[in-house]
């Protein structure tokens, strides 16, 4: 039984080392960005499903039409990203990060955000997270769904503005 035990534990080890340097990309995007992205990936995912319905290509212009193009660039050094700062996960289109989110909801299921933080916290968090237990290494993902809300309703009021104005445009020439 000890050795079975064994087995299991170098699988479960090899398995977290091959993926790595995704849930050290989603972490740091967790913990020192907003995080948004994540959530609206995830998002997508749980109405349409992974791999078996998105690439990065179809998840980007999931993404694009949950949050919009300001939090699908962020914490990546790309022209298309309006609010650029020192932090970067990478450069160009934020694919690096669209495929490690297929690959952990792949590897972890419709939990991947929860048990990558955890893994992340675990293996390679450095300060708070190093360690952490599980509420306070799924602290960032509590804190980027209330980003996500946040988001959605900020792209709603992008869209309503041009609808208020027809309306009322509509209604002064109807003399309403």
């Amino acid at each position: 039984m000890a050795n079975a035990n064994n087995i299991t534990k170098r699988v479960y080890e090899n398995v977290m080392n091959a993926h790595l340097h995704q849930i050290e990309l989603v972490g740091l995007e967790l913990e020192h960005a907003s995080g948004v992205r994540a959530i609206a990936a995830d998002t997508a995912m749980r109405e349409h499903g992974g791999r078996e319905h998105f690439d990065a290509d179809l998840l980007l212009e999931a993404v694009d039409d949950l949050v919009g193009n300001d939090r699908l660039f962020e914490s990546y050094d790309s022209e298309a990203n309006p609010k650029q700062t020192d932090f970067a996960l990478g450069y160009g289109l934020p694919f690096e990060s669209l495929d490690a989110y297929l690959d952990l909801h792949e590897l972890f299921g419709k939990e991947w955000l929860m048990l990558t933080m955890m893994e992340y916290a675990k293996r390679l968090a450095e300060g708070e997270l190093r360690g952490a237990g599980m509420l306070q290494a799924t602290e960032p993902v509590r804190r980027a769904r209330e980003g996500f809300e946040r988001a959605r309703a900020a792209e709603f009021e992008c869209y309503l503005a041009p609808v208020k104005l027809r309306v009322a445009a509509a209604m002064a020439a109807a003399n309403i």
